[in-house]
């Protein structure tokens, strides 16, 4: 399993990879979802399979300010709506770039999450996006 070391999120390679690291082992097929089967919002995609809440992004193309700004209101709605102890996975397929104002909001949905006992990964980062996670902090 290709799972990248970080300081806040699981970081998988794949898609594949990330659904198996964080279906649950007493995942059954048919079990009862807690979460619609697929709910839309501006700017996100949510659907849920093997006991796994999988986030797309709508326009993956642009996360200029007006994006994030929205980004941040379907990630609070999306956390709002959730119970505990969910599985959540943010697919980055087509994603080739984003600014900090991107990665702000999603710490700050991880925390949403975490705070109900949930698990946070993220899979299918690009280069070039992936190294925006490993900046190193020079705010010393």
């Amino acid at each position: 399993m290709a799972k990248i070391p970080h300081r806040i999120f699981e970081i998988y390679e794949s898609c594949d990879e990330a659904i198996r690291a964080l279906t649950p082992k007493s995942w059954k097929a048919g079990a009862e979802s807690t979460v619609a089967d697929s709910w839309n919002f501006e700017h996100l995609t949510v659907s849920q399979a093997t006991g796994v809440i999988h986030i797309q992004f709508a326009a993956a193309e642009d996360f200029g300010e007006e994006t994030v700004s929205g980004l941040r209101k379907d990630f609070a709605q999306l956390a709002d709506m959730l119970g505990i102890d969910n599985k959540v996975l943010v697919d980055f397929s087509g994603v080739e770039l984003f600014n900090e104002a991107f990665i702000d909001a999603l710490v700050v949905f991880s925390k949403q999450l975490r705070t109900k006992g949930s698990r946070i990964a993220l899979c299918c980062l690009a280069p070039a996006a992936r190294a925006f996670f490993f900046v190193p902090d020079d705010r010393s």
